[in-house]
């Protein structure tokens, strides 16, 4: 029997599911035989079968087991959750997708009035100001401006901002991430969005905007991600 980690079952069940192994009888094979097959306890299944369920790839129905629900068009584009804090680590795609963060800027400012009116950090805060171009399949498709309230999320580093924050945020300063709100906006191409990403013949981008709040109700982050229009498709799974 082979011994794999949980993310690996719910990675290798995903694909199967993508790739249409499931497609004639259109059910998962039984919680039992998933478990003599990878080797691991029933809650580590269900755990995966769960993130399945959540993508909207899989269906559990009382009685009959775990229905694979047919795939659309849609299944196999770059799909990002808005329910998810880390969309960009959870892109849903049957194809493999090679993702690369290119750090363009790096520095700690002061909030003025201007940053003020845009972020709603209160003039005179520090806050690290970074600009990340998330580079996926060869093309410059997101770019990230970001902006951390530097008194509640100290330390960030050029490493730390080339793999995850919100993990750092998260693990090594053990903070909670209570709230996140978002807004998602069409908007004109600006002069930064025609230097950093790969924008074809498009003249606007995607901008998704998120306010992040922690466990105690202060605003430690202000971002906005730009993304190339015709490249994503944001999603949200409505269950009944």
């Amino acid at each position: 029997m082979v011994e794999t980690t949980n993310s690996d079952i719910y990675t290798i069940l995903k694909e199967r599911v993508l790739s249409g192994q499931y497609n004639i009888k259109m059910r998962l094979p039984t919680e039992d035989a998933l478990i003599e097959e990878f080797n691991v306890s029933r809650y580590a299944i269900r755990k995966a079968i769960k993130q399945l369920v959540n993508e909207g790839l899989v269906y559990s129905v009382k009685g009959k087991g775990v229905v694979v629900l047919e795939q659309t068009p849609q299944t196999k584009e770059i799909n990002l959750s808005l329910a998810k804090i880390n969309g960009l680590q959870s892109l849903n795609s049957a194809q493999k997708i090679d993702r690369k963060t290119i750090i363009a800027d790096f520095q700690q400012i002061i909030v003025d009035e201007k940053l003020h009116q845009k972020t709603s950090f209160s003039v005179g805060v520090p806050v690290y100001a970074i600009k990340r171009i998330r580079r996926i399949n060869t093309k410059n498709a997101v770019l990230d401006i970001n902006y951390f309230n530097a008194q509640i999320v100290p330390e960030i580093t050029p490493k730390i901002a080339s793999g995850s924050i919100y993990d750092y945020i998260k693990k090594d300063l053990q903070m909670k991430i209570a709230v996140v709100k978002r807004q998602l906006r069409i908007e004109h191409a600006s002069q930064i969005d025609y230097e950093h990403l790969n924008l074809g013949i498009n003249n606007c981008v995607g901008n998704m905007i998120s306010f992040a709040f922690n466990d105690d109700g202060k605003q430690f982050e202000y971002t906005e991600s730009h993304f190339i229009p015709d490249n994503f498709i944001f999603n949200q799974i409505i269950k009944f």
